[in-house]
């Protein structure tokens, strides 16, 4: 026995060294803050705030007592964690004891099927017991191993570690759990001795009030050790059906369940009022399957190890555990002298009990503590996903004891083959070195990697205090991260954004803060804004919007691990900003009656700012696209911005109705886009089906909503938001580039073409193309030069077929500096008359002031492929029009399939032909709407025509094919059809009108909506 107790003295030593070691290292973090700021409130206060809050007193309690004799330095403040966390270290061994020392008790209705001898030493063995079914009982050689493993497990365990280096409750959890546990154990499974000792000195009821006094204590630490109780309870009631409800046990079972009820009791209305009023985290679904990954990954492997590294350990540490099961549930042939028995020992019997493995009553109460409270948190934590391994430590001793008994079993069981014996000694000692492995990776990255460590409140509070001058402020964005805040820098010179007690994710900031910032700002020059859980407070970021409104962002706001800080210079002048409208230019673009945007503010070149109000509850997959284009209808997007509405904390759904909402957006600007003003074409809509679940990355992913008129009458769907402004050149990324040795075009060094983008191989005569330029300015860029383009057709015939006054927009070259690449874009005209065949493209270089010059220089090629134009009109159509639109185009007739009348949820065909009557110098969208009789829309069929209009040459006949959807929910009867032309890229949707000063043509043939 004293060299038991010696192992298990360096047991504790050697936790103790462990959980002592860079104990005051790390930061604060916010929960630690929290039990900080109720150690130093009255007792009045400090019961008020946790009957308010989701965790009763007991800990805070021994907080408040222990400050004052430890003070509050962060040492002081997790050394009660550390003292339960060791404490619990000899407590486990025993409880271990007594689990190895139960045996069952026979059934009052049946003789007991345990030989007597078993219940004697091991010397005194009978050689061929009985079979034993029922139950397995640990063999007397492994009386101490058992306890010994399970205490050694607690010992090196990274998770006990780290949170016996925390300021929080578990680790007095766990001990008031692993306490609870062995004096359940007492009562229900008490020692002849004990028995005898009770009766003499008349403590029989003794055990049951230290369980009363113990598990109340428990829940006034955690409410979640209700559910250890709630597995106490089956146990017993097991123990009690077993044995034929003894009143022997029953009585002292009902003062232990009973007593510990009546003293939480004065608690228990608090806890009803607090049930399920948790607004720290969002309603919704535990995800089951990542809840149980997570638990098994930090039982096994700790809080710090990346969980796709901890899920693989946890795996190969699962196949360890299957293989010592396998071994144990193989049935063992029979021996005359087994391996392992000592020479002294009879052989055993292959059905005798410690060759077989049955749950044993010590088994099933570790299972039960194992696995009945984690199953009942994650069933409360199932309506409100908030859920963390932590909460589930009370069961971690449980899978500790199981874990030291299966090892246990493995190495002391009778082996009668000789490979057997060496291969479950072999898998007992790799299971414990892969225990000690897993143990000594997960406390080095605790130790010593930076990515593992607490948010770190303490450095970031310092580097404010040394660098925070007279006139500056402090904002804390979330504002109840207060209490870690003022531990480090203080009570006084910052604003909490909002003021709140605790978290509560329904307090969302809206743009009214702008108040609350007037006044936490006014006679300052300056601000550091703290940030912490601001995703969950600030999700849409209100504060930083309005601290871009007066100031001017500094770099000089370091990096820290876990928090943010962000530091301004104010500008007095601008404060006047906090109480005017926040929306530079008003939109107004209802989409689909669901939400409306109306407005937008451009911060700076690169982000701009878009206000939204619901008008009814959104989905959670809402769809926004953006690109940006010019009056010329060029595209000056890097990539189109494609992406989901809002953010994954704060998503449309959560938006409230009515109350105007911010989204950011980094303007996607194409390298080499020169300053200007600009127009962002911007849709919104719901993601398809077929895309829900993944992110959508282009148009087609999602179905946009119509944007409707003061009438509720669709018009379009994509709107315009007009005066982007870019104050500078777009460079790249990692700077200026050097001159290109070998350029397109040499004109150096005044200005050299990089590289020359044609979207299209080939081309018919009369098509228009795009071309992109993109050029770089020389060191002598003085000249003010034009350019124009010629195309040389297979016949040698030159056609001039664009032109610009500058080689970008209105960016004319003298405005570059030496290096810039610029892009150019350009629309070329091929003439109808362009010869088919190989032709060649040239630039005109042209210079009229100073130095005049005219350089030509060819540059690339395109193929003209003979006209696939249609110059002929239909023979027949459904319904002959001749509409002329302004002169420029004609819509000759239309074709209705199947007399224009379809059901509810089908598609009809329509067919409109144009013909050309001049040139195009505008890209037009075709209208086609049916009309109901107050003439709102409800089929909206707008698109672009199979050949942009810009194309179209004189008396060109363009067959327009389109198909109309059916509404499902549209009412049988009759709905004229309105078509037309409309330019998308005027802000105003500016209509072509026909020659009569109508801006539509009624079709005379109406869609008819059949049963």
């Amino acid at each position: 026995m004293k060299k038991h107790w010696f192992w298990l003295i360096i047991l504790i030593l050697a936790a103790t060294a462990l959980r002592l070691a860079w104990l005051d290292q790390q930061s604060l973090w916010y929960d630690e803050g929290v039990t900080w700021m109720l150690s130093q409130m009255p007792l009045s206060q400090l019961i008020d705030w946790t009957a308010a809050d989701i965790q009763p007193p007991l800990y805070y309690l021994l907080i408040w007592t222990t400050d004052i004799i430890f003070s509050d330095s962060e040492w002081a403040l997790r050394f009660p964690s550390i003292v339960f966390g060791i404490l619990t270290i000899p407590l486990i061994y025993t409880l271990g004891r007594r689990l190895a020392s139960i045996h069952p008790p026979a059934h009052p209705s049946r003789p007991s099927t345990i030989p007597p001898a078993l219940h004697q030493p091991a010397n005194q063995l009978t050689p061929h017991p009985p079979i034993q079914p029922s139950s397995f009982i640990i063999h007397h050689s492994s009386f101490a191993l058992f306890p010994f493993l399970a205490a050694f497990f607690f010992t090196v365990s990274p998770l006990m570690i780290y949170y016996s280096q925390e300021a929080r409750m578990y680790t007095l959890l766990t001990f008031e759990a692993t306490l609870a546990s062995y004096l359940l154990l007492k009562i229900v499974h008490p020692t002849v001795k004990e028995t005898q000792a009770s009766s003499r000195l008349n403590l029989r009821f003794l055990n049951p009030l230290l369980y009363a006094l113990v598990s109340a204590a428990a829940l006034y630490t955690h409410y979640f050790a209700a559910f250890l109780l709630v597995a106490h309870a089956i146990y017993a009631a097991i123990i009690l059906w077993s044995s034929g409800t003894s009143r022997t046990k029953l009585f002292p079972l009902l003062l232990a369940f009973g007593g510990s009820a009546l003293l939480f009791a004065p608690w228990l209305p608090i806890l009803l009022a607090r049930l399920g009023d948790d607004p720290s985290y969002w309603p919704g679904a535990l995800k089951l399957n990542e809840a149980i990954r997570k638990v098994a990954i930090s039982f096994i492997a700790g809080e710090t190890v990346f969980e796709q590294t901890g899920w693989w350990l946890t795996l190969a540490f699962l196949v360890l555990i299957i293989l010592s099961l396998i071994c144990l549930l193989t049935p063992n042939q029979p021996a005359t002298q087994p391996l392992n028995h000592s020479s002294n020992q009879p052989p055993t019997h292959p059905n005798h009990p410690s060759s077989s493995f049955i749950i044993h009553h010590s088994s099933l109460f570790l299972i039960l503590w194992l696995f009945v409270p984690l199953v009942l948190i994650l069933t409360l934590s199932y309506q409100s996903p908030k859920f963390n391994p932590r909460y589930a430590l009370l069961a971690w001793p449980a899978l500790a004891l199981l874990l030291a008994q299966l090892l246990t079993h493995l190495i002391t069981r009778p082996y009668a083959l000789r490979f057997t014996f060496y291969a479950t000694h072999l898998l007992f000692a790799l299971t414990i070195a892969f225990v000690l492995a897993i143990s000594s990776f997960s406390l080095f990255n605790w130790f010593s990697d930076p990515r593992f460590s607490k948010d770190d409140f303490q450095a970031l509070a310092q580097f404010v205090k040394e660098r925070k001058k007279p006139d500056e402020t402090v904002l804390l964005s979330s504002g109840h991260l207060f209490p870690v805040w003022a531990y480090y820098y203080g009570w006084d010179g910052w604003t909490p954004l909002p003021w709140m007690l605790r978290l509560d994710v329904n307090r969302v900031t809206t743009l009214s803060m702008a108040n609350t910032i007037a006044e936490a700002v006014e006679g300052q020059a300056g601000v550091w804004l703290v940030t912490w859980q601001d995703e969950v407070i600030d999700p849409t970021g209100v504060v930083p919007f309005w601290l871009d409104r007066i100031g001017e962002r500094q770099q000089d706001a370091g990096d820290f691990w876990g928090v943010g800080l962000k530091h301004w210079q104010l500008n007095p002048r601008r404060f006047d900003r906090l109480r005017d409208n926040p929306i530079q230019r008003e939109a107004n673009l209802n989409f689909a009656d669901q939400v409306d945007l109306l407005g937008y503010t451009q911060l700076n070149d690169s982000e701009l700012v878009l206000f939204w109000r619901p008008r009814q509850p959104l989905p959670d997959d809402l769809v926004f696209t953006l690109d940006l284009i010019d009056g010329d209808g060029f595209n000056w997007s890097r990539h189109p911005l494609t992406g989901r509405l809002g953010s994954d904390d704060f998503p449309p759904s959560r938006w409230p109705i009515g109350e105007t909402i911010i989204t950011h957006h980094q303007l996607p600007w194409q390298i080499g886009t020169p300053p200007g003003l600009y127009i962002a074409e911007v849709e919104l809509g719901a993601v398809a089906p077929s895309a829900a679940g993944s992110t959508a990355t282009a148009a087609g992913d999602f179905a946009g909503w119509d944007i409707l008129d003061a009438q509720g009458r669709p018009q379009r769907r994509t709107g315009l938001l007009e005066a982007i402004n870019l104050s500078d050149l777009v460079e790249p990324d990692s700077g200026p580039l050097p001159q290109d040795d070998e350029p397109l075009v040499d004109l150096f060094p005044i200005i050299g073409l990089r590289r020359s983008i044609l979207l299209q191989e080939s081309a018919q005569p009369g098509d228009r193309i795009l071309l992109a330029l993109l050029w770089q300015a020389g060191e002598y860029n003085m000249d003010d030069i034009s350019v124009t383009f010629d195309l040389i057709d297979s016949t040698g015939v030159v056609h001039q077929v664009g032109s610009s006054f500058t080689p970008s927009r209105r960016f004319n070259l003298p405005r570059w500096q030496s290096g810039d690449m610029v892009l150019g874009q350009y629309w070329l005209d091929i003439p109808p008359e362009t010869a088919p065949g190989p032709a060649t493209l040239q630039l005109h270089i042209i210079n009229v002031t100073a130095y005049p010059y005219d350089e030509v220089f060819p540059f690339d090629e395109i193929e003209i492929t003979p006209t696939e134009r249609n110059f002929k009109p239909p023979a027949q159509v459904d319904m002959p029009l001749g509409a002329n639109f302004s002169n420029q185009a004609t819509l000759i007739g239309a074709d209705c399939a199947a007399g224009c009348r379809a059901a509810p949820g089908e598609s009809l065909s329509l067919t409109l032909y144009w013909r050309a009557e001049a040139s195009f110098d505008t890209s037009y969208t075709v209208f086609t709407h049916a009309l109901d009789a107050g003439e709102t829309v409800v089929i909206n069929a707008d698109h672009l025509p199979p050949k942009p209009t810009t194309g179209w040459v004189p008396n060109e006949i363009i067959i327009d094919p389109i198909t109309l959807v059916i509404p499902g929910d549209l009412s049988p009867g009759t709905y004229p059809i309105e078509v037309g032309l409309y330019n998308a890229a005027d802000p105003a949707f500016s209509r072509l009108p026909l020659a009569g000063g109508d801006n539509r043509l009624i079709l005379p043939q109406p869609i008819t909506v059949t049963n």
